[in-house]
């Protein structure tokens, strides 16, 4: 790999970073957000989860007009607006100001995450590729990991606003560091931009009310008819974005690309692996504090096991994708991911503490060789590279807020079996309540991990290929 191209990966993953620690970094800050700001708690929340909808809402659009236009054009000016909105929200004095600017921070992420994985794909050789994907993978998860230990830097020697104020200078720095290592755009003055505005305005509402359905839902119970009406509404509108979709010219979301089994089975193997994902950060800080009784900074010890395996595996996974191939590589992942979930679904807290570890070493080992970026991007033509990272990172943060909804539930209707009555918190003085409820949920997890498997065989039986 040549220093120009190493260049370009850099570039694109220290950005990518950015865009991922704001999803985290600003949880660890909400309460003293909420103290400063003087408003109640479950408003604060809507800082982070205005920051995750508006990214969801927008990466489809942002796709598309990298396609159009140019990955590297739309991705610098991202990384400018995300660097300008953080400066806003660090200056924020109201909940209003704050809100508005996470929301174009938002739009501003959305950008990078909609295009970085096409400006990788079309700057590296096929056959470094993989490694290349595992260079911006790796230091995009340590956004996720990094966020809490960043932010309790931070607040430990200031206050909540230097929390966006640190994005800034990186902001910049990045982008004057891709201004001189990126492809130069060849601007055509007569493309057309078509846009498919009544789609795209279709399918964000949709993202817009099924996300308001997850985060809500979650505070007042999913059975409640205003949020039973909201899943029905979202894939109402769903129908009508397909039927739009089939009849245009320009299609915001050409769904042909789906006929295509090996993008379609990526994209579900994907989400799977997020959601099972989620169950880990919902389920074990509660099983290593509450059921062990371990202090939380124990706990914080005893999880660094996860993201410092996986920031080494995630390399060595694309490493040994060039050599293998993406579906070879997760078929071994899938596997090894069924083997922790299995050992968390028959853990015990009088085990030794070591079944647990080794249980994280399985998991992260499996997370870091998963090879869904290259899996996905190799089976979308190369004039939908845009478009396809966006349904991409767009399937990654559904996985994200569809793990986090369905391992609380999955966990309470454990619970609730083995209590004989509705269970909605941690049982203290029922430990064994838990357990069932954790074990419950892991072996669910094992399923739909093994049903990954499954898939990804009969596709490299069939080895469906791009057209």
């Amino acid at each position: 790999m040549d220093r120009k191209t190493l260049f370009t990966i850099l570039a694109v993953a220290i950005v990518s970073f950015l865009g991922t620690v704001d999803m985290s970094i600003v949880n660890t800050a909400l309460p003293q957000i909420s103290n400063d700001l003087s408003i109640p708690m479950n408003q604060a929340e809507w800082i982070s989860s205005a920051y995750l909808i508006l990214i969801c809402m927008s990466l489809i659009l942002f796709g598309k007009l990298g396609d159009q236009i140019n990955k590297v054009t739309i991705f610098q000016l991202g990384t400018l607006i995300f660097t300008v909105s953080s400066l806003l929200c660090g200056i924020s004095t109201n909940l209003v100001i704050l809100l508005i600017a996470r929301c174009l921070q938002g739009l501003g992420a959305s950008m990078t995450m909609a295009t970085n994985l096409g400006i990788i794909t079309e700057s590296v050789a096929f056959n470094l590729r993989g490694r290349a994907l595992g260079i911006n993978t790796t230091i995009g998860q340590l956004g996720y990991i990094a966020g809490p230990a960043v932010a309790g830097l931070i607040l430990s020697i200031a206050n909540w606003n230097w929390i966006f104020l640190f994005n800034v200078p990186i902001g910049i720095a990045a982008w004057l560091f891709g201004h001189f290592v990126y492809p130069k755009p060849n601007h055509d003055q007569h493309r057309k931009i078509k846009i498919d505005w009544p789609g795209f305005i279709i399918l964000a509402m949709a993202i817009l009310i099924f996300f308001l359905a997850i985060f809500v839902g979650q505070e007042i119970g999913f059975t409640k008819p205003i949020i039973v009406s909201g899943f029905i509404i979202t894939a109402g509108l769903i129908a009508i974005f397909i039927g739009i979709e089939t009849h245009v010219s320009e299609p915001i979301l050409d769904l042909k690309l789906f006929k295509n089994v090996g993008f379609s089975i990526s994209i579900i193997a994907l989400m799977f692996m997020y959601i099972i994902i989620y169950f880990n950060n919902v389920l074990l800080p509660f099983y290593i504090q509450n059921t062990l009784k371990y202090s939380p900074s124990a706990m914080g010890l005893i999880m660094s096991i996860l993201p410092i395996v996986n920031v080494f595996t995630a390399y060595l996974g694309g490493v040994l994708c060039d050599k293998y191939g993406a579906v070879h590589m997760s078929i071994r992942a899938s596997i090894i991911f069924v083997i922790a979930e299995v050992i968390f679904a028959t853990i015990n807290p009088n085990w030794s503490i070591i079944v647990l570890l080794i249980g994280f070493v399985f998991f992260a080992t499996a997370n870091g060789l998963f090879q869904n970026n290259p899996m996905v991007m190799e089976h979308a033509p190369k004039e939908q590279q845009g478009i396809a990272g966006s349904i991409l990172a767009l399937s990654r943060n559904i996985g994200f807020a569809v793990g986090l909804s369905l391992a609380t539930s999955i966990l309470y209707s454990g619970m609730s079996i083995k209590a004989g009555h509705t269970v909605t918190t941690y049982p203290f003085g029922h430990d064994d309540w838990f357990v069932f409820g954790m074990h419950f949920n892991y072996w669910i997890a094992a399923i739909l991990m093994g049903s990954v498997t499954i898939m990804l065989l009969w596709l490299l039986k069939h080895k469906p290929t791009t057209k």
